[in-house]
């Protein structure tokens, strides 16, 4: 069975951008707690290359986020923000 390729660094530097990018487009500004804790969860990332989930409070903007991090290269890392009930 073949073994699963993983991400680069440079692979995960890329989508790290992308949903910093995204957040700063709906509204969440780089200085908000929400933006800051998920650039630190990214940041680890980054660095580890570790799969993780998370979940962060969004509620200055009365949502939730989910961080879904992949290692596979197949996966993208997404960052899902759901309506606070």
């Amino acid at each position: 069975m073949p073994k699963e390729q993983l991400k680069t660094k440079g692979d995960r530097v890329k989508e790290t951008i992308t949903i910093l990018k995204k957040l700063m487009e709906v509204g969440i500004m780089d200085h908000t707690d929400a933006y800051l804790k998920t650039k630190e969860y990214l940041d680890e990332w980054i660095q580890t290359g570790e799969s993780a989930q998370h979940l962060i409070d969004f509620s200055k903007f009365r949502r939730t986020g989910i961080l879904v991090l992949p290692n596979e290269a197949n996966k993208t890392a997404e960052l899902i923000l759901r309506a606070a009930r």
